[in-house]
């Protein structure tokens, strides 16, 4: 029997282009700007799919629920 899926928060209803998020992306946090919507990886996961680019210049397909306005508190911070 399959495991039902917690439902994911979003913390950022309606990010903006141009503007600078916090960002997970493969179980680390970065800073970047959001630079555009992905509709390709929209239309396969059924969810909305950003590209952010940081300051050296990578760039990072991140979905709606990875994306926060400040830096989250994790117990690596404290």
């Amino acid at each position: 029997m399959a495991k039902k899926k917690n439902p994911q928060k979003i913390y950022v209803k309606n990010p903006k282009i141009g503007e600078k998020y916090w960002f997970r992306f493969i179980g680390s946090w970065s800073f970047g700007v959001l630079i555009k919507r992905n509709p390709k990886l929209e239309e396969h996961y059924g969810e909305p799919w950003y590209t952010l680019e940081t300051k050296d210049g990578m760039k990072y397909p991140i979905s709606i629920f990875n994306i926060r306005k400040e830096k989250p508190i994790i117990k690596d911070n404290v």
